[in-house]
């Protein structure tokens, strides 16, 4: 739907010449693999298990992780050992990608419990567009291509959701996974691509709310944070 080369620019401007091993903290990027037909996670924290192999230039992890079809072209990407990877957005199979950072921690830091684990989940607003049955049992191949994508998108986050809060409450640490997530946009209109500068604002408007609307359990997490020294912050 758009050429890529102005994403890509802006991705060069901002990150240079950086690598995801050079990131502060420990952060995993999804993405999604088109020609192996598989999940592929950018995990910063592998550089000194695979060397080049698993380090890329952090403006090739990100057009990775923003190549959403139908907006934009595959990102073909290379690591820094030279292996080509043809890539396209990580949400398609993790929209909300809380439980990957939460089985990611769980490989990697001692096999750590949910007593153990603080996870702040921050949506990007739900969208309650509904699609009558009566405008539905009508709608063919091309018909079903949008809501489809919508379906399987929104409903893949509210599973991942349903699992952590299960998770945490038989662990007996509800109060260690938070989800924030606006239930509706307000003024704002969920296309990704709607760029308009009245979108924008009504978007910035609504994030302020939800900072608002959400303070206490922000303010908690912080406090948590900072009270626990010893805390591995992972993103």
């Amino acid at each position: 739907k758009y050429p890529a080369n102005n994403l890509e620019e802006v991705l060069l401007t901002y990150f240079r010449d950086k690598r995801l091993s050079e990131l502060l903290k420990p952060c995993l990027i999804t993405s999604y693999d088109i020609q192996e037909r598989k999940t592929h996670f950018f995990a910063s924290h592998d550089y000194p298990r695979k060397g080049d192999g698993g380090d890329f230039y952090l403006k090739d992890v990100c057009r990775a992780t923003s190549a959403a079809p139908t907006y934009f072209e595959a990102a073909l990407v290379k690591s820094l050992s030279g292996v080509s990877y043809p890539m396209i957005d990580g949400g398609i199979f993790a929209n909300n990608p809380s439980l990957c950072a939460y089985s990611e921690v769980r490989n990697s830091n001692g096999d750590p419990s949910a007593k153990d684990m603080l996870i702040l989940s921050l949506g990007t607003g739900g969208e309650n567009k509904s699609y009558p049955y009566q405008k539905a049992r009508a709608w063919g191949a091309l018909g079903w291509i949008k809501p489809s994508i919508d379906i399987m998108m929104s409903g893949a986050a509210e599973t991942t959701n349903y699992h952590l809060v299960k998770m945490f409450e038989v662990s007996g640490s509800e109060a260690n996974y938070c989800r924030i997530q606006p239930e509706h946009l307000r003024n704002a209109v969920p296309e990704m691509d709607n760029a308009s500068q009245q979108n924008m604002q009504a978007l910035i408007e609504l994030g302020i709310k939800t900072a608002q609307d959400y303070s206490g359990q922000l303010d908690s997490i912080v406090d948590r944070i900072i009270e626990d020294k010893d805390a591995v912050v992972f993103e």
